[in-house]
């Protein structure tokens, strides 16, 4: 069976085949396009430098996206960047399904009058093939009237009211529904300020423009560059200072520049000052003991044994390898990964991927004894890097259904508050100013974790300290990494104009 072609899987509503088909038609302008989707709604990043004329790249691509008739798409997210910028140069949201097609004529779009020259000479059809766009004749579309005074209706207003009311109402109730946790009325919400948006700017968009400047919108055939289009009439806008963006106002949003420029690493102050506390170290204690168990439970569920991780400091494990675990354990890994796909979500997939190779290694591979000491090993190493993990989470979006935007902020909390404890217990044990933690919770001295691997799988007391400190500075790299990277990819002018500043 042959695999879908590009403009199959375009028409499918894939992502990546829809930034790849207005690439290859867009690159002799010297554009290129990326694009995420989540749910019903499509981003588009448009980057070039300079940043791309908003009103011609806008109309372009919402063409080509209609003809591709991708029915599950709702809404439009597009952003113009210029190369080397990271905040968007400017954004535009068209709601695809605020438009009546039956309002739609057949003609196609038009250079202003007294201008018609420069327009090519039509060429005769060619038969449409398999593979290639149907004929550049896209119907020039009107907002039905009905659907506009349903919008207004949706955000409170009188029909004809300006836009800089719409926006003031809708930014209102919107954070009025975030302040609630109510995600799920801002769908309605958005899809009627979109509307309104679309239907106001198509209202007030002049037919010809003062200075006359113009650009070339090419036509897709078969992925590249075919005939032209009629010229499309732009003016320069006068430069004006940068709005701030929209996520930056919505402390969820995992793009927001203060969330994780300040909040992050605030939550990691907050875990260091929990541990330096003796009376919360000791009344959030329990959150250690379970991270603890659940390190040693991880290691059982991915080797394929059953287990059962208690807050009492206390695993219980059965040592026979279970096939019940190891496919509801892979079963759970599989819809996690169909779950990010069908969401557009990178960190699900990857995440699901690493699992299920070193779940399939642990369970299959690795012989009993290695297993014992991975399992006494896991207790104090969960503690580190399943915090380690769940901090760094803190930038990645999972999907909806976890609410992994809200949760992720006490979750990262609770492991900055674990992590950080198992950073200063092994750096003041490195030092010597404090001991191994022989021995269990219920003060057995001679049966604990650090017992096990002494005593069955010849640890010296070296190696649990370098093995320990070791990772505990490896998470702790990776943490700084991650965190450093979102600020640059965030921040990156200004850390570019630094750079120019201070370096020679």
């Amino acid at each position: 069976m042959t695999s879908p072609s590009l403009l199959e899987q375009a028409k499918d509503g894939d992502a990546g085949a829809i930034a790849a088909l207005l690439s290859n038609s867009l690159r002799s302008k010297g554009i290129t396009v990326r694009a995420e989707r989540e749910s019903y709604t499509l981003h588009l990043w448009f980057t070039a430098s300079p940043a791309p004329a908003q009103a011609p790249t806008v109309a372009y691509a919402r063409r080509v996206i209609e003809r591709l008739q991708v029915s599950s798409l709702g809404i439009l997210s597009f952003y113009g960047e210029q190369t080397g910028f990271a905040q968007p140069a400017w954004h535009e949201e068209i709601a695809l399904l605020s438009l009546d097609t039956t309002s739609c004529s057949t003609d196609s779009f038009s250079p202003p009058p007294g201008l018609a020259a420069k327009a090519p000479e039509p060429e005769t059809p060619r038969p449409e093939t398999p593979g290639s766009f149907p004929p550049p004749l896209i119907p020039s579309c009107t907002a039905n009237p009905a659907v506009v005074s349903r919008a207004y209706q949706e955000l409170g207003l009188a029909p004809g009211e300006p836009m800089a009311q719409v926006e003031a109402v809708y930014f209102k109730r919107r954070a009025e529904l975030l302040k609630r946790g109510d995600r799920a009325a801002l769908e309605p919400l958005k899809w009627a300020f979109t509307t309104l948006k679309t239907h106001l700017e198509q209202a007030a968009a002049p037919a010809v423009f003062s200075d006359g400047s113009a650009i070339n919108v090419p036509t897709l055939e078969q992925g590249t560059v075919g005939r032209s289009q009629p010229t499309l009439y732009q003016a320069r806008p006068q430069a004006r200072p940068q709005a701030a963006p929209r996520d930056d106002t919505d402390v969820l949003s995992f793009s927001n520049r203060y969330s994780n420029g300040l909040i992050f690493p605030a939550l990691m102050v907050l875990g260091m000052l929990m541990n330096a506390m003796p009376i919360v170290n000791g009344l959030l204690y329990g959150i250690k003991i379970w991270m603890h168990e659940f390190g040693h439970a991880t290691i059982a569920w991915l080797a394929g044994r059953q287990a059962l991780p208690l807050p009492i400091g206390w695993t219980t494990i059965s040592l026979q390898r279970s096939l019940f675990v190891y496919f509801g354990i892979l079963t759970l890994l599989g819809l996690l990964f169909w779950v990010g796909r069908r969401e557009a979500k990178h960190w699900p997939v990857i995440l699901a991927l690493v699992l299920i190779v070193v779940q399939f290694y642990m369970t299959w591979l690795i012989p009993r004894d290695t297993f014992d000491m991975l399992f006494s090993f896991g207790g104090i190493g969960g503690e580190i890097y399943l915090s380690a993990l769940l901090m760094v989470g803190f930038f990645f979006p999972l999907p909806d259904c976890f609410r992994w935007d809200f949760y992720r902020f006490p979750v990262v909390l609770g492991a900055a508050f674990c992590f950080w404890g198992q950073v200063w217990l092994w750096g003041q044990i490195r030092q010597g100013k404090a001991s191994i933690p022989f021995g269990s919770m219920w003060g057995d001295v001679d049966h604990g974790d650090m017992n096990q691997l002494v005593n069955y799988h010849n640890w010296t007391p070296g190696d649990i300290i370098g093995t320990y400190s070791a990772i505990a500075h490896l998470c702790l790299f990776a943490i700084i990494a991650v965190y450093g990277y979102t600020l640059f990819r965030q921040h990156r002018e200004t850390f570019v104009a630094l750079g120019r500043q201070w370096l020679p």
